[in-house]
Parts: structure tokens; sequence; C-alpha cells
């Protein structure tokens, strides 16, 4: 029979393989875009400074590895006046000169190139044989080259200069967030700490703490700050919660802050114009004080301790700075120094819940908080039962009203500002 196929027309025949590069339509795209490069003006060519942008766009251009390396050792084969006006700036290094310097295979290096082409950093240019050569007149300029043509860098450094100043942006947005991140989990852990020491955990804790952990956990695995707002966001929502359940163990404390009926709360507060010497000592006084009679509590109240000492949040937190480093508001007031000294400082100090809480009932919060932290500033041999037991004793002394914190803080005040510069304080 006779065989009925039809033949295929010639120009449906399929192509052979060259050996030739293959041109897609997007290389092709780069090839146009580069024939745009007029060159700068004779004189002003500086190859290193376009090398320098692609430099600090490189890590966010998705290149292959040794992408710098080789188009940094492609430029410094350039000459200036190969960037200028009448000239094109061509690189034409051997494909084996190129695979020993980048110690990779031809095919490896064919694949780099290839790759660098595609993403417009160079354009190659081969002759009608595929190669790659050049040469220069007697001047120094190119008379015809064949090989990496670099003008794109030359076109594209302000896109360069734009994508590496949003990714130091961008960087810089990150690391803020992620520090937002590792001090919402630290508050959190800490108030749990602080709840469970007072035996006042709620019962949505387990679930807030679960919670927590998960967020922390997919926050890891983020790298888009739009994307890791959203995780800082809530992370905060469940330390302002924390924060909430904390202050609310502290409400039968503010409802009474002068004491009990029965119980005398005297506090000597009136600064004195010439005191001698600090007198707040837990288990003994360099100087005795004459035992003061207690006042019936019908008596008029301490006054605050801002009033009281004229003194301000940020006086006090220059004067004892292990109380600031509990303190993250931007413009502290008395609640804030009062929280910080009744958590992150009295354990730090190594202060029971249940004498924090004799401190709030004998000498008021405020008071108790200032008392707290003129024992932050003490050395640690100045105390003989630690930290914990110098402010025991300065809570006794208060309820018998024996305890002077105006000497104290007076002295406080001329050691850490000098003499000339106490008046700062009045």
């Amino acid at each position: 029979m006779p065989n009925l196929t039809p033949a295929l027309p010639e120009s449906a025949t399929p192509f052979r393989p060259t050996g030739a590069r293959r041109l897609n339509l997007h290389m092709l795209t780069m090839l146009d875009r580069a024939d745009g490069f007029a060159g700068v003006p004779r004189g002003t060519a500086k190859p290193l400074r376009f090398l320098a942008g692609f430099q600090e766009a490189e890590p966010y251009l998705g290149l292959p590895a040794h992408a710098f390396k080789l188009v940094s050792w492609l430029v410094k084969q350039t000459q200036a006046q190969d960037w200028e006006e009448g000239s094109r700036p061509i690189a034409w290094p051997s494909a084996r000169r190129q695979a020993e310097f980048l110690g990779l295979s031809p095919a490896r290096v064919k694949v780099i190139n290839r790759a660098l082409f595609e993403a417009g950093i160079f354009v190659i240019r081969d002759n009608e044989q595929g190669k790659r050569y050049g040469r220069r007149g007697p001047d120094g300029r190119i008379i015809e080259a064949y090989g990496f043509d670099l003008s794109p860098l030359a076109l594209r450094y302000d896109e360069f200069v734009r994508i590496a100043a949003e990714a130091k942006i961008e960087r810089e947005r990150m690391k803020a967030l992620r520090g937002r991140i590792t001090f919402a989990r630290r508050r959190i852990r800490q108030i749990g700490e602080e709840l469970a020491a007072l035996d006042q955990v709620p019962a949505a804790w387990p679930r807030l703490e679960q919670e927590t952990a998960e967020l922390v956990a997919a926050a890891r695995g983020i790298e888009r700050s739009d994307e890791l707002v959203f995780v800082v966001s809530s992370l905060e929502r469940r330390k302002t919660q924390t924060e909430q359940w904390l202050r609310d163990t502290h409400k039968p404390v503010e409802t009474n802050p002068e004491g009990f009926e029965n119980e005398p709360h005297i506090i000597t507060t009136n600064l004195t114009l010439n005191p001698k010497k600090d007198t707040v000592i837990a288990n003994r006084c360099s100087s005795p004080v004459a035992m003061q009679e207690p006042v019936p509590s019908s008596s008029v109240p301490a006054a605050p301790a801002e009033k009281a000492f004229r003194l301000q949040p940020a006086q006090l937190i220059d004067l004892a700075p292990r109380l600031g480093r509990h303190i993250f508001a931007i413009a502290p007031g008395w609640p804030e120094i009062v929280d910080a000294a009744g958590g992150g400082l009295r354990q730090e100090l190594g202060v029971s819940p249940s004498l924090w809480g004799e401190a709030c009932r004998a000498l008021g919060r405020d008071h108790a908080a200032l008392a707290l932290a003129i024992v932050s500033t003490k050395p640690e041999k100045h105390f003989t039962s630690g930290a914990g037991g110098y402010f025991a004793g300065m809570v006794r002394k208060a309820e018998r009203g024996e305890l002077h914190l105006d000497r104290s803080l007076w002295a406080l005040r001329e050691a850490k500002w000098g003499k000339a510069n106490k008046r700062r304080a009045q």
C-alpha cells in the first residue's frame, strides 16, 4: 500500500540544536534595554559607584551564589572611558578563564551567566560564531568587543539604590517588631511568675500561655514586616491582659492605703534642713532615734510621696537606676513606679509578696516603692541579712513610727547629685 502519511511542510520541521545560546523574549527585552544606554558624559564615569549600588541591592534580588563576585570581576576589567558617550562597557574573558576564576564547572558557569542575563544585570553580546573577544585602540578605547555588556548596571543604578534603601527600612522594622515580641513574651512570663507567687493565677492563664507560645513560634517563620505586625499586635493584647490581671491583685491594697483602723501608721516625711546621716537600717541603727508614740488612725494620713518629698518620678529613676530597669513607659508616673517596685524590683531584691503587702499597708504604696528604691541603691555588702531582711527592718521601723525616709532620700540625693546640685530636687 502506498504511504499515506502526509509530509510535514518545511516550516513545521523541528529546529535542530546548533549549540548557540537560546534567546527567549525576556532576554531580547534586556538587550533592547541595554541598547538604550548612551553612556555618561566624558570625565564623569565612576564604574565602582555603579558596582557599589549593585552590591547593596544584590542580597535582595534573588540572584544565584557567586553573582556579585562575577559582576565585580567583570566591572574591574573595564576602564572608565568604556562607560562614557560613544563607547560601551564590555568585558570579554574566555569561558575557561571565567570557570577558573569562579572555581566552578563550565556548565555551572553557563547557568550563572544565563541567570544574570535574564535578571538584567548584564547582557551577553557574541559575534557571529558565538565568540568573545575585544580590542582597543591606541587611546585605550574599545574599537570592537563581544562579551559581557555591563551597561545595565549604570541604567539600573537608581533602582538598586532604592531597593537597598527599602531593604534597610524593612530590616529596621523587622528588628523593632522582633524586639517587641521579645519584650511581650518576657513580660507575660514575669507576670505569670508573679501571679503564681501571689497564688492568684486566673483560670484563663493556661490558654493564654499556650496562645503566646504558638504566636512566638509562628513569628520565627515570618520574614515580612507587614505579616509580623499582626503577630506583634496579638501578643501585645495578651500582654495588656496579663498586666490588668496583675493590677487587679492590688485593688484590695489600694482601697485602704492608710493602714488598718487599729494599727499605728505614722511616717515621718518632712525634710530636715541638715540631716547628718541615713538612719534607715534594718537590724541596727548607727545613731539611736527616740521612740515616737504611735499616732491614732484618725490622724491625717501621710501625703503622697511626690508631694511629701518633692520628688518627681524621673528624679527617683535617676537616683535608683535599678528601679528604672523595670520601667518601660515613656513618661512614667507614680503608678508605674509602684508597679515596677512591686514587680520586677521586688523579685530582683528577693522581697516576698507578703512582705511587699505589709509594706504597702504600713507605708502606703508610693512610700513603699520609694523605700524599696532606696534599698536597691545599697551595695550588697551593706546588708547583713540580704536586701529582703533590710527591707523587712524598714517595714518594722515604719510600724513603730521610727522610719525617716526623708533623711535616707536626702543622703541619697547628696551622694548622687552633690551638695551643689541638691537644690534641683526643691
